[in-house]
C-alpha cells in the first residue's frame, strides 16, 4: 500500500514537470525493498510510469535534445555500474547530493542573468551525470533540474521529453545490470507488481488532465526545489548509511 501510493504520487510528478519519480520513490524503494533492490526497482516502473505517459506527450518531445543527453548517458551508465561495487553507496549518495545543491544555486543564480548555458558540451556534461548516477545509485533527477534550469528549457518540452529518455535509459540500465551486476532484482508476488503497475497507470492518468493546468513559473519553481529536497534526501540517506552499524 505504501508503494503504491508513493507510486501514485511520483507518476504525478514525473508527468507534470518531468522529474521527480526517482525522488519520491527512492526512499520508499529501499525502505519497502531495500537498498541494493530500489535502484532495479525504480528502473523497472520508471519505464512503466514513463511508458504510459508517452502516447499522451508525443507531439511535445524534442527528439534531437534527448539524443544529445541520451548519447552519452548510456556509456556512463556502464561505468555507473561498474563504479557501484567498489564506492560505498552512501559516500556516492552524499556526492549526488552536494553536486546537486551545489548546481541549483548556481543554477539559479544563472537564471537571473540573460545568458543561455546549452551548448554541446553543457548536454553531454548534462547526459554523462545523469546517465551515470542513475546507474550507480537510482538517482539522475536532480541532475536533471539543474540541467533544465541553466538551459532554461520550457517545462512542457522538459516533461515531454524526460518521458522517452527515461524509457530508454531504465531499459539499458536494466540489461546491463543483469549483464554486469545480476544480483539484487526484487522477488515480489505477480499480485503486488500489478498493484504497483495500477497505481502507475491511475497517476498517470490524473497527471494528464492536470499538466496543462501548471504554470511555467510554477512547474519551474517545482523543479528547483524538487531537485534541493532530492539533494538534501539524498544527503541525509547517505550520512545515515554511513553512520549505522556495521
Amino acid at each position: 500500500m505504501l508503494y503504491a501510493a508513493a507510486l501514485f504520487v511520483a507518476t504525478v510528478a514525473q508527468r507534470v514537470i518531468g522529474l521527480g519519480f526517482g525522488l519520491v520513490m527512492g526512499p520508499v524503494s529501499a525502505i519497502v525493498a531495500g537498498p541494493i533492490a530500489a535502484v532495479p526497482l525504480n528502473c523497472i516502473f520508471a519505464v512503466v510510469a514513463c511508458g504510459l505517459m508517452l502516447p499522451g506527450v508525443w507531439r511535445d518531445v524534442d527528439w534531437r535534445r534527448m539524443l544529445w543527453l541520451l548519447v552519452p548517458a548510456v556509456p556512463a551508465s556502464i561505468a555507473g555500474l561498474l563504479l557501484a561495487p567498489a564506492v560505498p553507496a552512501d559516500a556516492l549518495r552524499i556526492a549526488v547530493g552536494v553536486v546537486t545543491i551545489a548546481g541549483v544555486l548556481v543554477s539559479v543564480a544563472f537564471t537571473r542573468t540573460a545568458h543561455t548555458l546549452d551548448g554541446p558540451a553543457t548536454r553531454v556534461a548534462s547526459g554523462l551525470a545523469i546517465g551515470g548516477f542513475n546507474a550507480a545509485v537510482g538517482v539522475g533527477a536532480p541532475l536533471v533540474g539543474v540541467y533544465a534550469l541553466v538551459s532554461r528549457w520550457d517545462p512542457r518540452v522538459l516533461a515531454a521529453t524526460m518521458q522517452p529518455f527515461w524509457v530508454v535509459l531504465n531499459l539499458v540500465t536494466l540489461a546491463e545490470r543483469q549483464l554486469l551486476v545480476p544480483d539484487g532484482f526484487p522477488d515480489w508476488p505477480w499480485w503486488a507488481w500489478g498493484g504497483a503497475s495500477l497505481a502507475a497507470a491511475f497517476g498517470t492518468v490524473l497527471a494528464h488532465r492536470i499538466a496543462h493546468r501548471v504554470p511555467a513559473r510554477a512547474a519551474r519553481a517545482a523543479i528547483v526545489v524538487l531537485s534541493v529536497a532530492g539533494g538534501v534526501a539524498v544527503i541525509g540517506t547517505g550520512v545515515a548509511g554511513l553512520l549505522a552499524p556495521a
